[in-house]
């Protein structure tokens, strides 16, 4: 297996630290996309006739920090690609590792009418959404990573986890009884390290839990909380906790930043880990054997793309599974070179019975 040769870990840490000490008075930190102006346009199109790109004057909000490499990245990637190809303005702003910041950290930006699109996500964000959506009607929300709907300017959708999820569980679970892996042990454990213990995290254990007893009803999933999305020596603490104490030989981590900690320290042990949102494969090449992946960039390129196209469904939201290509696992180079050809055979037939409807998974939302 092959080590990283730096400390991804120490990074994150330096950067959030960065971050936080840098704010001073204000809790944002803001960045813009090379097309990006500061200045104020046109309202944006309701949906029902097409919206010129370059009427559209984006924000991007980060109820978070950037640098995940994973969620909040993957969203920069769409909104980068939207002022790429679509043409249209962009800037991001990042509300802080303090979640008590980002309802007023949203509402300064919206209130200040600079911008026409409001790009926002997760649940934690669902009611201050809401909330600033019927005060500035003229302004469209496209929220992801929940369901926002009956609201006539916010457009939201939702990735189905627990379908992803239980991708990601059945892998776990055929790595874990796998005699062909050197870091794999005779014991039926597998790890799963949450960010915080909150509806949408508990429906990626949820399906999680689901895919590795449809592989294997013996197989054990042991659960730990972060507490928060990046405290990443946190993550990997309670990671590797996990392979030390109940000899889990691969853990899932769903904690943004906090989850990097987890992918190193099962790295450390010469174990496995499943990445999550982005393809983390060549974070650690051989340790994280494959990554659940929210495809949140494609999906906001998506859904400029049918706001200049006049198609995009304002009041109404979308569940994207893996029919719709909302989520999937990653499969690349390094899982073709790592994974065992019995594994990505079984993942494969998996996958099928999935987009065929021969699997129900249940979601706990």
């Amino acid at each position: 297996m092959k080590t990283k040769k730096f400390s991804l870990l120490s990074v994150i840490v330096l950067s959030i630290v960065l971050v936080i000490s840098g704010c001073g008075n204000s809790n944002n930190k803001s960045s813009e996309s090379p097309a990006a102006s500061p200045s104020a346009s046109p309202s944006a199109s309701n949906g029902s006739a097409p919206a010129p790109a370059s009427d559209i004057n984006a924000l991007y909000y980060v109820n978070s920090t950037l640098g995940d490499k994973s969620f909040f990245d993957s969203a920069q990637a769409g909104m980068d690609k939207a002022v790429k190809e679509l043409g249209i303005k962009a800037k991001t702003v990042e509300g802080g590792a303090n979640s008590a910041d980002w309802a007023s950290g949203l509402e300064a930006v919206v209130a200040s009418n600079k911008y026409n699109v409001v790009v926002v996500g997760t649940s934690q964000m669902i009611d201050v959404t809401k909330d600033l959506a019927s005060r500035y009607p003229d302004i469209k929300f496209i929220f992801f990573d929940d369901l926002i709907e009956g609201v006539p300017n916010v457009y939201s959708m939702l990735y189905s986890q627990s379908e992803g999820s239980f991708l990601a569980g059945a892998f776990a679970a055929l790595v874990t009884t796998n005699t062909e892996l050197k870091g794999a042990n005779p014991e039926k454990v597998v790890g799963f390290v949450g960010g915080m213990d909150i509806p949408i995290i508990n429906d990626f254990k949820s399906g999680y839990e689901q895919g590795a007893a449809y592989v294997d009803k013996d197989v054990k999933v042991v659960t730990s909380y972060v507490g928060d999305f990046v405290n990443a020596p946190k993550g990997k603490e309670l990671g590797l906790a996990q392979i030390d104490s109940q000899k889990a030989d691969i853990v899932f981590g769903v904690a943004s930043a906090a989850g990097l900690g987890t992918l190193e320290g099962a790295n450390e042990k010469g174990v496995y880990s499943i990445g999550v949102d982005a393809n983390q494969n060549p974070l650690y090449p051989g340790s994280v054997l494959t990554s659940m992946m929210k495809n949140v960039d494609q999906s906001i390129f998506r859904a400029f793309e049918l706001m200049v196209k006049g198609e995009l469904a304002f009041g109404s939201g979308e569940v994207l599974g893996i029919k719709e290509g909302g989520v999937g696992i990653a499969k690349d180079e390094m899982y073709e070179k790592y994974v065992p050809q019995s594994i990505r055979d079984k993942m494969t037939e998996i996958e099928d019975k999935l987009g065929k409807g021969e699997i129900t998974v249940k979601s706990s939302l």
